[in-house]
């Protein structure tokens, strides 16, 4: 079994992946996808998004945010999948595209960096597709004929061969994102402001590959340098939605990750039941976000932790904090988010202190089972 060196102990992948879902809030046992969830899933919906929208289907009916991950076994590897249903997306989409980062480095791709694109909602949809034609017919004497003839049924599968073959007219391709709604243009803008906030490494990439009628608004991938100093898509995913219910406002959002490993993994093995050290609580929207960026420190210092950063209440995430059994209770509130210190409380004494995030760290990894 593969061990890697992160923070003062080596441990296996699977223990490792275990851990970031641990502290990116996907906290239950892993789901196992099989080649027999996937018979359903039509031919041309690429494996990354079949996973996602067989994850989702195990969700069933949901009416609070929810996050759940599984495992694919495929040849001679593993694709670990996240998703995060929620009426309001909110920060929860971080937590996906967060989780699928840190697997992603923790396979050992070095430099991950998240690429974003928008397929957008219906209208955006119709505004694309009535250019994508208009396209097609004005470069018809310039376009293989072959090609062209899809356009007519599959147009964006017409336009992704396009891309494919390097045609000299891809590049003049219409772009989703230039006819977003004005709804599907806030969506983007509020995800970029987001992750922003949140640090999270981006850039737009317009000629990010999807499935139109699977997946809405947002688009995601990740890309990593490997061992031997390639660039490669390691992980894909966005925002699909549920449209078997009728109305608009009865539909479930769901964002998910596909991350691709190379090594056959067995996470339902690997499970660590040992108490957490400490348990995240944030007072406030800013402390929510400063909270967040936290985490990423808490798990490269291999310090087990929980944290309920969807809940709105200060009572729902203290009564989790308790049944965690965590030793320590860190809080942040708006004052701590902007000095970027911590309030340290001792579950067992009640007693509590402020320290600065790096003496936070520091105290937390010496803090044993």
């Amino acid at each position: 079994m593969r061990t890697l060196e992160r923070g003062p102990r080596r441990e296996s992948l699977d223990a490792a992946i275990m851990s970031v879902a641990q502290t990116y809030g996907f906290t239950s046992q892993p789901v196992s996808i099989t080649r027999n969830d996937l018979g359903d899933i039509p031919e041309h919906v690429d494996r990354d998004t079949a996973l996602i929208a067989t994850l989702a289907g195990k969700m069933g009916h949901v009416t609070q945010t929810t996050q759940m991950w599984a495992t694919a076994k495929k040849g001679g590897g593993t694709n670990v999948v996240f998703a995060a249903a929620s009426p309001k997306l909110s920060i929860a989409q971080a937590f996906v595209v967060k989780a699928a980062l840190a697997t992603s480095e923790a396979a050992g791709f070095e430099n991950p960096l998240v690429l974003i694109s928008s397929v957008g909602d219906a209208e955006s949809r119709r505004r694309y597709v009535r250019e994508l034609g208009n396209f097609f017919k004005k470069n018809a004497k310039e376009i293989p004929e072959e090609i062209l003839e899809m356009s007519g049924k599959e147009p964006d599968a017409a336009a992704r061969l396009l891309i494919e073959e390097e045609h000299e007219l891809a590049e003049s391709l219409p772009r989703t994102i230039d006819f977003l709604s004005e709804s599907s243009r806030k969506i983007m803008l509020e995800t970029i402001s987001l992750f922003e906030s949140l640090e999270i490494q981006y850039e737009l990439d317009s000629r990010l590959p999807y499935v139109p009628d699977v997946q809405r608004e947002l688009i995601f991938a990740i890309e990593g340098t490997d061992r031997k100093g390639n660039i490669v898509r390691v992980a894909t995913g966005g925002r699909l939605q549920d449209e078997t219910k009728g109305k608009k406002k009865d539909q479930t959002d769901i964002i998910g990750m596909s991350v691709a490993i190379d090594d056959q993994l067995d996470i339902r093995t690997s499970r660590n039941d040992t108490k957490p050290a400490c348990f995240v609580v944030h007072v406030g929207e800013a402390a929510k976000l400063r909270s967040f960026t936290l985490l990423d420190s808490l798990w490269r210092a291999h310090i087990a932790l929980e944290q309920a950063l969807l809940s709105d209440t200060v009572t729902d995430q203290m009564e989790k904090a308790k049944d965690s059994e965590a030793k320590y209770i860190a809080i942040i509130g708006q004052r701590e988010a902007l000095d970027n210190t911590v309030i340290i409380k001792n579950a067992a004494t009640q007693l509590q202190e402020t320290v600065t995030v790096d003496k936070f760290i520091s105290r937390m990894s010496r803090v044993h089972a």
